[in-house]
C-alpha cells in the first residue's frame, strides 16, 4: 500500500499566502472527524531568503527568488528524511511561476536530485476553471504587474481555449498598489482595509464589463479582499484552491473533497 505523501508549503512569498494555502488544504480534505486524519503539512516561511518576485522580473533587482525557495525545499527534504515518505510541494505565489523564476527553480531541484513533486499552481488553475466554469471562454485576470507583464497566465490559458482580459494599464497601477501599498495594501495590513476591498470590487466590475465570464484572483492575497466564490454573477477563481486541491489529490486522492 502506497504511503500518504507529506505536503510541503513553500511560504515566505507574502505574509498570509502560506497560511491561506494551509487553510485551503484543510478545507478540501476529507477526514473522519479526528485531528489525526488530516495531512502532515510542513509549512516553511522564509521571507528573508526569497526576494520580491515582481522587482526581480520588472527591474532585474537582486538574485533570483528561485534560489531561496530551492533552499527551502532542501530544508524540507532534510527535515523529513526520518519520515520516509514522499513529498509533494506547492508555492503559493502566482508571480513565482513566471518562467524566469519557476524554470530555474525546477532546474535547481533536478540538479540536486531532490525527490519532491512540485504542483504548478497556474496549470492547476487552468484545469480548475474547466471544473467550476466549464462554459467560460473569456477569463478576467487581476494580478501583480509582474505577473501581468510576463504574460504567464496568457501562455498557460491559451491551450485551453481561453481569452484573457485585464484592466487597462492605468487602472493596473492602482490594482498593483492595492496589493503592495505599505500603508493600506493587502500585503501590509491585516485584516484587509475597506479601501482595498472597495478597490477590488471596482476592478471586478470593470472586468465584468469587459466580458469576463470568470475572474482569476491572480495574486495569492487578493482572495483575502474578495473571499466570495462568486461576484456579480461571475465565478471568482482562487488559484490557491486549485493548488490546495492538487496537493491533496497528489498526497492521497481518496481524501479529496468533491466540489
Amino acid at each position: 500500500m502506497q504511503k500518504e505523501k507529506i505536503i510541503v508549503i513553500g511560504g515566505g512569498v507574502g505574509p498570509m499566502a502560506g497560511v491561506e494555502l494551509h487553510k485551503r488544504i484543510i478545507e478540501n480534505t476529507l477526514t473522519d472527524g479526528t485531528d489525526q486524519t488530516h495531512f502532515e503539512v510542513l509549512h516553511l516561511s522564509r521571507s528573508s531568503d526569497v526576494p520580491d518576485r515582481t522587482e526581480f522580473l520588472l527591474e532585474n533587482k537582486g538574485r533570483n527568488p528561485a534560489s531561496g525557495m530551492f533552499r527551502t525545499m532542501q530544508i524540507a527534504a532534510k527535515s523529513l528524511e526520518f519520515a520516509r515518505k514522499d513529498i509533494v510541494a506547492g508555492i503559493p505565489c502566482n508571480t513565482f511561476h513566471a518562467p524566469k523564476i519557476f524554470n530555474y527553480f525546477m532546474d535547481l531541484l533536478e540538479k540536486e536530485k531532490l525527490n519532491i513533486k512540485i504542483a504548478h499552481m497556474l496549470e492547476e488553475t487552468a484545469r480548475f476553471i474547466r471544473q467550476v466554469a466549464p462554459k467560460a471562454k473569456t477569463i478576467g485576470l487581476m494580478s501583480t504587474t509582474g505577473t501581468r507583464k510576463v504574460g504567464v497566465y496568457n501562455e498557460i490559458l491559451k491551450p485551453y481555449g481561453f481569452k484573457v482580459t485585464e484592466v487597462d494599464e492605468k487602472t493596473q497601477n492602482g490594482l498593483h498598489d492595492s496589493i503592495y501599498n505599505k500603508k493600506w495594501g493587502i500585503k501590509a495590513v491585516s485584516p484587509v482595509t475597506k479601501q482595498t476591498r472597495e478597490n477590488f470590487l471596482k476592478y471586478s466590475k470593470i472586468l465584468q464589463q469587459k466580458g469576463a465570464e470568470a475572474i482569476i484572483l491572480g495574486c495569492t492575497e487578493i482572495p483575502i479582499a474578495l473571499p466570495e466564490k462568486e461576484l456579480l454573477g461571475i465565478p471568482l477563481i482562487d488559484p490557491m484552491v486549485a493548488l490546495a486541491r492538487a496537493l491533496v489529490s497528489e498526497a492521497n486522492w481518496k481524501k479529496l473533497k468533491s466540489l
